[in-house]
């Protein structure tokens, strides 16, 4: 192909002439068949694209559809999820705001400001939530009394207790509402309906059980030492008489010997806050084999001239007397030395006691001692009251002692024989500002003949001897 305005030979396929450089334009002879053909294939493939194009984009309209729609269902499970969360946490929520522990919560921050109205009202609440909170119930019963509802506190606790029979704080709560109002009766009655141990030796105070006794009932063959003993401080009053004991009778302070006999012992026992128990009854047979009667080696009579009371102790027993008629007792005055008798008259009574308790027969004896002398009885002490100021003991006639502000008393009951002379024995006693009386220890004798003074002294043997005054 050649350049049509240069002429130069042109290679196939170019599109400019390197020569003159004019562009080379390669038009095709027109056939019409041909652009027939060619325009029907263009028609052709117009059409297909345009097909292709719209199912393209009906594709692409179908594709944006379904994300459409999956975008959609995404987000509504989404929030779906959320308001479940949200339902989730305000049900949570809501019961967490009303729980039983929310409602103690704020009772207590009430209570901490003395809204006890508040308190109530929120511990109500609690306990309407959870009947079976008996801690939620006794709160329940303290903001009662703390906000002056007295009866719905009593019924509150009343009711802790019905539910749980040994709830400590319940009974504790009900007692200090009786004991305020000092109705400890009511507390008593309570303690004991509760037909619990623990609750009744937690609170065993306010309680009077009847007293017990050391020794069960029945019938014994020596001396027993009788214990009666109560559950709490108080005091047992007793009869052995089988009499109804009350307030005026014997109170129990130690062990009651019971001796031979028969014994209906009655006791009831009355505690601190005035609480009385029943009365406990025993009945006691007691069978001793009798002890011996004391040998009382003077003889009952009258005399003239100074005796001693001699008395022979059974072995294994002790011997007690009287001078004043009275029956002796193991509380009367113990024999162990022999007895000056008496100046005048004088009634004797002797008793023995064996180890386990048993007495003998009471042996008596009466006696008159009428003693002349060339000295009388007041004589004698008025010569030795003048020695015992000479010498300094006393000061003056009333025997005042020096130093002391009391004075001392001579007494002179007996006469005594020593080496076949008679005296006067005088003992001497301390009588103090009050008006009280101690033996000082100190014997005197007074010659019945002679009143000459002497010092007196008696031996383990209970004979009697005398030194210089």
């Amino acid at each position: 192909m050649k350049c049509p305005d240069c002429g130069y030979e042109l290679e196939e396929g170019k599109l400019y002439c390197p020569k003159c450089g004019k562009e080379i334009q390669i038009v095709p002879d027109f056939e019409p068949e041909i652009e027939a053909t060619i325009n029907g294939a263009l028609e052709g493939i117009t059409s297909q694209l345009i097909q292709s194009e719209e199912q393209q984009k009906k594709e692409e309209a179908q594709e944006k559809e379904e994300a459409r729609r999956g975008a959609v269902s995404f987000y509504t499970t989404l929030a779906a999820a959320a308001l479940i969360v949200l339902f989730a946490g305000g049900v949570f929520l809501w019961n967490r705001m009303g729980s039983v522990e929310t409602q103690l919560a704020r009772a207590q921050r009430a209570a901490d400001k003395k809204n006890y109205a508040k308190a109530v009202e929120y511990t109500l609440q609690a306990v309407e939530k959870d009947g079976s909170d008996m801690e939620a119930r006794n709160l329940l019963g303290s903001y009662y009394v703390l906000n002056g509802q007295i009866k719905n506190a009593v019924t509150t606790f009343q009711d802790v207790i019905a539910l749980d029979k040994e709830n400590e704080d319940a009974y504790r709560n009900l007692i200090a509402i009786y004991e305020k109002e000092e109705d400890y009766t009511a507390i008593n009655d309570l303690i004991r309906s509760s037909n619990s141990d623990k609750i009744e030796n937690t609170f065993t105070k306010y309680i009077a059980n009847p007293p017990q006794f050391n020794y069960p009932q029945g019938t014994y063959e020596e001396r027993i030492p009788l214990k009666l003993t109560a559950n709490t401080s108080g005091k047992v009053y007793y009869t052995l008489d089988g009499g109804e004991p009350d307030e005026t009778s014997d109170v129990y302070t130690a062990p009651i010997f019971l001796e031979d006999g028969i014994y209906t012992v009655r006791a009831f026992f009355v505690n601190d806050y005035g609480i009385k128990s029943e009365t406990a009854v025993q009945i006691y047979q007691i069978h001793l084999q009798k002890a011996h009667e004391p040998e009382v080696l003077l003889s009952s009579g009258g005399y003239s001239t100074p005796q001693m009371i001699t008395v022979t102790v059974p072995d294994g027993e002790s011997v007690y007397y009287t001078v004043d008629g009275s029956t002796p007792t193991r509380d009367s005055i113990p024999y162990n030395n022999p007895i000056a008798l008496p100046i005048g008259g004088s009634t004797y009574q002797f008793i023995s006691y064996s180890e386990d308790g048993a007495s003998s027969e009471v042996v008596r004896r009466d006696y008159t001692l009428l003693f002349e002398a060339a000295i009388d009885l007041p004589s004698a002490v008025n010569l030795l009251v003048a020695g015992l100021i000479e010498k300094g003991v006393i000061v003056d006639v009333n025997c005042s002692v020096p130093g002391k502000g009391g004075r001392n008393l001579y007494v002179c009951s007996s006469a005594i024989a020593i080496n076949q002379r008679n005296y006067y024995l005088i003992v001497e006693y301390y009588e103090d500002p009050s008006g009280v009386n101690t033996r000082t220890g100190n014997l005197y004798c007074v010659d019945a003949e002679t009143g000459e003074l002497f010092n007196a002294a008696l031996d383990d043997k209970g004979y009697y001897s005398v030194v210089s005054f």
